[in-house]
């Protein structure tokens, strides 16, 4: 049987074995960056704006067409509830920030909503949807409601 021997040569350079530590820094870095721009994008896409009248009269130009909630207080007397036909309808009122002083008044049209029970006067609403101009419209399902006249506070001592 032939034997085989191994020499080293004085003047070969020796390779040491390639450290494969870049390539996961690197990797890890391309996969930490994938995450954030897909958290980024998710939550941009899917984040509304939480204003009150006034502010979005003063941020109108910037607000206009974006997805938004706003939150006043209902005019009882603009309340209009239309039925166009079998399956349209037109629900319109008036939202302020504040009843005592309704400075500027931002009009609220949901379409096919029906007419809710707690829309009254003085009724706090806040309302998704988005504004062009001083029109907000809502989303489908968009519209929430609280009357305070059908809570009562409790007098502080008294249990109910």
């Amino acid at each position: 049987m032939a034997q085989a021997t191994w020499t080293k040569e004085e003047d070969a350079a020796v390779e040491k074995p390639k450290s494969n530590r870049i390539k996961f820094i690197i990797g890890g870095l391309l996969m930490a960056a994938a995450i954030i721009f897909l958290v980024f994008n998710a939550m941009r896409g899917s984040t509304q704006l939480y204003v009150t009248v006034d502010e979005y009269f003063t941020q109108q130009d910037k607000l206009a067409g974006r997805d938004l909630r706003v939150s006043g207080w209902v005019i009882g007397d603009t309340i209009q509830y239309t039925q166009i036909d079998d399956t349209t309808s037109r629900l319109e009122f008036d939202i302020v920030d504040d009843l005592a002083n309704p400075g500027q008044r931002l009009r609220i049209v949901a379409m096919n909503e029906p007419m809710p029970d707690l829309l009254q006067h003085e009724a706090q609403a806040l309302v998704e949807g988005s504004a062009e101009g001083s029109i907000f419209n809502a989303n489908p399902g968009g519209l929430f409601l609280k009357c305070p006249t059908r809570y009562e506070e409790v007098e502080p001592g008294v249990s109910g």
